[in-house]
């Protein structure tokens, strides 16, 4: 799955926060099966691998947060101090008659446009899902944990082999399909919000004649090439 970062199921941390726009698999461990040793060491390395691919997409989330909080912050600040003024302005012209009236107007639209931006690129909700999907997948990763604590300290002396393997694999796949589910859903998410957002602009945006047959401005644009 690659959404709007082209992002994959993990972050390459370790490269640095030049990398971190994408999120990233990282490459799957060898698998040995020559002896029950060798075995039992290949889940261990995709045990290891599960969770650095949770810790990975968490990280994502977390950074992304960061971004899109401040983004946030600054327009709605930007939005406020406009607003201000822009209403403070016709007061001050009014009192002092140096005609200055009419700029309120422009610092009001200016604001408008910073709401626009705000709601159309989803500055505001994006950090807040960001958050959920860390928070989730942090709840995901304790619970795995404390799956595998619980299943080391399992006596398995006298079990088969494969009993173990296949008790252990289970569990790394249920770690692995739960931070598919939380990505797709959260990929899924912005998906609709950006594709209601991209409609609202369409209708806004729309000529007036063409509003009431449902003629959106991307139609419009289509029929005259």
């Amino acid at each position: 799955m690659a959404d709007r970062t082209g992002r994959d199921s993990g972050v390459e941390s370790d490269r640095g926060p030049s990398a971190r726009r994408d999120l990233l698999s990282r490459p799957f461990p060898a698998v040995a099966t020559s002896t029950p040793l060798e075995r039992l060491e290949s889940v261990q390395a995709l045990c290891a691998w599960a969770e650095q691919e949770a810790e990975d997409a968490i990280a994502w989330y977390l950074a992304d947060k960061r971004l899109k909080r401040q983004g946030s912050r600054i327009i709605r600040g930007l939005m406020i101090v406009l607003a201000t003024t822009g209403t403070v302005i016709p007061l001050v012209g009014a009192a002092t008659e140096s005609g200055i009236q009419s700029w309120g107007y422009v610092f009001l639209a200016a604001a408008a446009g910073c709401k626009g931006f705000d709601h159309f690129f989803g500055l505001s909700t994006a950090w807040m899902r960001d958050i959920a999907a860390a928070q989730a997948l942090r709840g995901e990763l304790n619970e795995f944990r404390l799956a595998w604590s619980a299943e080391l300290l399992r006596g398995v002396a006298e079990e088969p082999e494969q009993s173990v393997i296949q008790r252990r694999m289970a569990l790394i796949g249920g770690l692995v399909g739960a931070v598919r589910r939380h990505l797709d859903a959260e990929t899924a998410d912005w998906n609709a919000e950006f594709r209601a957002g991209l409609q609202q602009l369409q209708e806004q945006t729309a000529v007036p004649g063409q509003r009431n047959t449902g003629t959106g401005a991307g139609e419009v644009m289509g029929m005259g090439r």
